[in-house]
């Protein structure tokens, strides 16, 4: 069962679980798809995903049985069929919403030790996110130039092996994708190869003022006082709001480049003494 929480167009699951059972039992039909939902129409399962027809209340919770989804994933599914089927952009707004917040009950998949050289160069984060948004023709030339900034042929080249020796990448059918879509280390990780990642990212983004034009870049500062209590609820809010943004960007079906989201707070000065 593919994770229903990485979808963003339910007639795409659809059709993976179905061209997936059909690959391991070729007796598998639209017929016998349409049976287990005890629906009376053998193509109508067909017709929903090239767009035809459109699930109903009724026949989501059908579906639902059909594709043995329980619990937050069929809640899942049919938020995200009212999403698709949505008429304006207000109640499309409104289940947009509600998919983001239950995506947060998934577990993500954490980065693993032997996976940490992920981390040793700012680039293999690009070009994963890259290779799954355009078809470059394994050309490593092209590949590089992609990146702001570029990077030698080379270089893309060995990073998309890396990727995929990892377990970040995986190519079907002559494309790449992304074994899990959102990865994650966890709060609080002190892995150097981590913390020199993020140095070298903090980096780029003072760079950005000279590389990027003012409407492609948001950058911004805020000053202030703060006791280690709020501090705390501070880093807890800013974490919770990088899971609310991974999870609406990962709904973002025609992604046009690739961009950096850096948070940070750090001191400024030294702790004050208590006073009497």
């Amino acid at each position: 069962m593919s994770d229903i929480y990485s979808y963003s167009d339910y007639r795409q699951f659809i059709k993976d679980h179905y061209e997936r059972n059909k690959a391991v039992h070729p007796g598998f039909s639209y017929r016998f798809l349409a049976e287990k939902a005890g629906i009376n129409s053998a193509p109508y399962f067909k017709f929903v995903i090239e767009g035809k027809r459109n699930l109903s209340k009724k026949t989501i919770l059908k579906t639902c049985v059909a594709l043995k989804l329980k619990d937050k994933e069929a809640e899942y599914f049919e938020h995200l069929v009212f999403f698709n089927q949505a008429k304006s952009a207000d109640e499309k707004s409104v289940y947009f919403d509600k998919l983001i917040s239950l995506q947060r009950h998934r577990n993500l998949p954490r980065i693993k030790t032997d996976q940490m050289e992920y981390f040793a160069e700012w680039h293999h984060c690009v070009i994963r996110e890259l290779v799954t948004m355009s078809d470059f023709g394994e050309d490593y030339v092209r590949l590089g130039k992609m990146l702001n900034p570029a990077i030698p042929a080379a270089k893309a080249e060995a990073s998309v092996k890396l990727l995929l020796e990892l377990g970040f990448l995986k190519k079907e059918k002559g494309r790449y994708l992304q074994v899990d879509p959102v990865v994650t280390t966890g709060p609080g990780v002190q892995d150097f190869q981590v913390i020199r990642y993020q140095m070298r990212m903090m980096q780029l983004a003072s760079e950005a003022f000279e590389r990027c034009r003012a409407d492609e870049r948001m950058i911004s500062s805020s000053t202030m006082g703060v006791s280690k209590a709020t501090f705390e609820r501070v880093v807890k809010k800013v974490r919770n709001f990088r899971a609310h943004l991974a999870d609406m960007v990962s709904l973002d079906e025609n992604p046009e480049r690739v961009y950096q989201l850096t948070v940070s707070m750090i001191p400024l000065s030294h702790r004050q003494e208590e006073k009497p």
